[in-house]
């Protein structure tokens, strides 16, 4: 077996690697997690294993679900597979971190919010780790290993410094790797135990747990629904010999299957141990419990160093795409770290959608809701395309599922579900509204759809995926609006984005214009293909009502709406990403009138769309201001994990990652997609000496955009000439050169 950088030091903190040196902070630890896109390990402070406290740590792969069962299906979680405790006979590693005798946890639960269950965050919890000197934990974003080390003293009085990593290979999507170097400075027995934990299961029933000499296994099935996945791990000890594992498996303290090392140490010796863990579902595998055998004892063959080198390339190829932000180091790390963590949750090759705690929890059941097209799709689309494509691949796989909705409501076409799981069907809880009311979401799918089209130009997937979806999204609107005496349509009886505002209500100023924009992106589609149009969803995309309130010179939210407190972005975002054609003083007046209006405890990506916003009118200070309020007061320490709300909810949040990251690139940048030209009208707060788009991707060109205060250069890296138009004017950058553009002025309005 490779060694694992045994013994080197731990990679310093800085713009790419995340650390703590408290794992009990008075102000909060909160435990990273890492994924490969495929299955995920939120890694507790001992830097392996189980901890229910201060967050829970879950294990989640994608598309383990529950059965309906005439309620809704909900995201189950795997055993713990990345235990790998250490112990002298005395006491353990991992027994340190443990919560001493009489120790308080505090749960707070945050108010129900709107569309989901309720979500408790833990408290930093009392008392500290114990025996544990020298602590680090970091988590370096480059390659999504996470890395613990610690002096350990245990209840005997030995000594030894203990050095955990952690990583999910993003080259080979159903292997991780957890690895244990100790270095005692005393001599006698050293035993490690791996285990799959059952304690971190949930919503889950074992059908099989075993092992044999070097390898033990776990299959779960998820309850009701007879998806099943199988966790299998290969144990590695020192080459030397000295370790002997039993011959059978032992069980688990808290159930599950464990096997163990036993070797006889040396002062001074580094000893170093390494399980080579599979997951496989039966979504990917006719038999997962074989494949993941195959997998993990390939890898453990393959040893560490190989799988090491191999993720590190994997994600080295994603950080290609960087977003370089100079002038606050701070604002870079936490810029790097959302795009970590959305990378984390999706894969080009995995079929599934991100639900807003991507694969880190089961935060809202792990439902797919209009987070992801909104908020953390296009974070993706600018720079990973082919990542972006496969999300979407999960809302066409389930059209048909949508277009029973849509008939069930006596429609036609297809009508999405406010909350999708396993099936496509409407997954929103039975006690709220808002999978019957909150149809904006068919519209938010399209936009994604639509948006995939303008950057990637792909007309056999426009053919065999586009138009399929956006026409039968535009026939449920042509069905769903009502006419009125005067041939005006309307769409009444909705929810909008603002989840406060129950209702339920008629027109819905962002829902109709949504809808609107639905039906002319399916006749934009056929058009593109030489195909016919139905010629009812330009009339009635010209007939939708879109209200307007001549006096205050605003968009109300919808008709009948009085300047109550609305729960986050809704009107503002006609703006952005809807692009609805109106003046500049009108999407001033909505963002001042609404800002003004948004309860402060709301969700975090509201504020990104004010900042966004405000970059297009060209305030930037006000951009920045935003920028700032949309990151600090969710971001956790000490790893820069976004939670939903100021008091809690989600986490870690990704749609609130996903929001900050659109600040930049479709932000600062102005960076707007069409189908023969990109736009751009780049702007610079003062607090920031420069950032950089690495990558950015359109129709086969793959370009840079560096913005300074004195000016934007856009680097065509590869594909044929770029069209760029910025201030009213079309330029051409050719391959291989570069373009310089104005850097706007920042405007002083207040």
């Amino acid at each position: 077996m490779s060694d694992p950088t045994s013994g080197s030091p731990l990679p310093a903190a800085g713009a790419w690697v995340l650390a703590t040196d408290d794992p009990v902070s008075s102000v909060g630890y909160h435990p990273a997690f890492t994924g490969n896109g495929r299955f995920a390990a939120r890694v507790p402070a001992a830097g392996n294993g189980f901890a229910d406290t201060p967050v829970r740590t879950q294990f989640h792969v994608a598309g383990l679900y529950t059965g309906r069962e005439g309620t809704w299906s909900r995201k189950a979680s795997l055993p713990a597979w990345s235990t790998l405790d250490v112990s002298d006979g005395s006491g353990s590693f991992n027994a340190a971190f443990a919560d001493p005798p009489g120790a308080q946890t505090t749960v707070v639960e945050s108010e129900p919010l709107i569309g989901g269950d309720w979500a408790p965050v833990s408290s930093p919890r009392a008392g500290s780790a114990r025996g544990i000197e020298r602590y680090r934990q970091s988590l370096d974003l480059r390659t999504g290993v996470i890395t613990t080390e610690a002096l350990w003293n245990s209840p005997a009085g030995r000594m030894a410094d203990v050095r955990y990593e952690v990583f999910t290979d993003r080259s080979r999507p159903h292997v991780a790797v957890v690895s244990v170097t100790v270095t005692p400075l005393w001599e006698g027995e050293l035993v490690i135990t791996d285990a799959l934990d059952e304690r971190a299961g949930s919503r889950v029933r074992t059908v099989e747990r075993g092992g044999d000499q070097g390898r033990i296994w776990t299959l779960v099935e998820a309850e009701g629904s007879g998806i099943t996945a199988a966790v299998v791990s290969v144990l590695r000890g020192p080459e030397s010999g000295v370790g002997s594992a039993h011959e059978e498996p032992l069980p688990a303290p808290d159930g599950g299957a464990a096997q163990t090392l036993r070797v006889r140490t040396s002062t001074g010796r580094p000893l170093t141990f390494t399980k080579y863990v599979a997951v496989v579902t039966s979504h990917t595998a006719a038999e997962p419990l074989g494949t993941a055998r195959v997998h993990a004892e390939g890898a453990a063959r393959e040893g560490y160093g190989r799988l090491a080198e191999d993720n590190r390339r994997a994600w080295q190829r994603e950080w290609e795409a960087d977003i370089v932000v100079r002038g606050d180091a701070l604002l870079q790390r936490r810029v790097r770290a959302s795009k970590f963590y959305l990378l984390t949750s999706v894969h080009e090759d995995s079929p599934w959608s991100p639900s807003p705690a991507g694969l880190s929890s089961d935060g809202y059941n792990g439902h797919v809701f209009w987070d992801t097209e909104t908020w953390i799709w296009p974070a993706l689309l600018a720079q990973h395309p082919h990542i972006a494509r496969s999300v979407l691949d999960y809302r066409l796989a389930r059209l048909d599922a949508a277009r029973v909705a849509a008939s069930e409501g006596g429609h036609r076409g297809a009508r999405f579900p406010w909350e999708s799981g396993l099936t496509g069907e409407e997954d929103t809880p039975d006690w709220a509204p808002f999978g019957r009311l909150e149809q904006h979401i068919s519209a938010d799918v399209a936009l994604a759809f639509w948006q995939y089209w303008l950057a990637t130009g792909d007309r056999q997937w426009l053919r065999t995926a586009g138009l399929p979806v956006l026409s039968a999204i535009a026939d449920f609107w042509t069905s769903r609006v009502t006419p009125d005496a005067e041939g005006r349509c309307h769409i009444n009886g909705v929810i909008p984005p603002d989840e406060y505002a129950v209702g339920p209500h008629d027109d819905s100023v962002y829902t109709n214009v949504a809808a609107r924009e639905s039906l002319r992106f399916a006749a934009g589609a056929a058009q593109a293909l030489g195909e016919s149009a139905d010629l009812r969803w330009t009339a009635v995309a010209k007939r939708i009502v879109v209200p307007f309130d001549e006096v205050r010179g605003i968009h109300p939210e919808f008709d009948g709406y009085a300047g109550q407190t609305i729960k986050q972005a809704d009107v503002v975002m006609l703006a952005y990403p809807w692009e609805n054609p109106q003046h500049s003083q009108v999407t001033r007046a909505d963002l001042e009138y609404y800002a003004a209006r948004t309860h402060e405890d709301g969700p975090s990506m509201t504020d990104s769309v004010h900042s966004i916003v405000h970059a297009e009118l060209g305030d930037a200070e006000k951009a920045f201001e935003y920028t700032r309020r949309s990151v600090e007061p969710f971001v956790r320490p000490p790893f820069e994990q976004f939670a939903e709300a100021r008091t809690g909810g989600a986490f870690t949040f990704l749609t609130g990652h996903g929001g900050f990251l659109q600040e930049f690139l479709y932000g600062y940048s102005g960076l707007r997609l069409r189908a023969d030209r990109i736009a751009l009208a780049p702007i610079l707060p003062v607090e920031l000496e420069g950032i950089t788009l690495q990558r950015l991707c359109w129709r086969g060109r793959v370009f840079d955009v560096d913005i300074r205060s004195d000016g934007t250069t856009v680097r065509l890296r590869s594909g044929e000439r770029l069209p760029v138009e910025t201030a009213g004017t079309l330029r051409h950058v050719p391959t291989g050169r570069e373009l310089t553009i104005s850097t706007r002025t920042p405007s002083r309005h207040r």
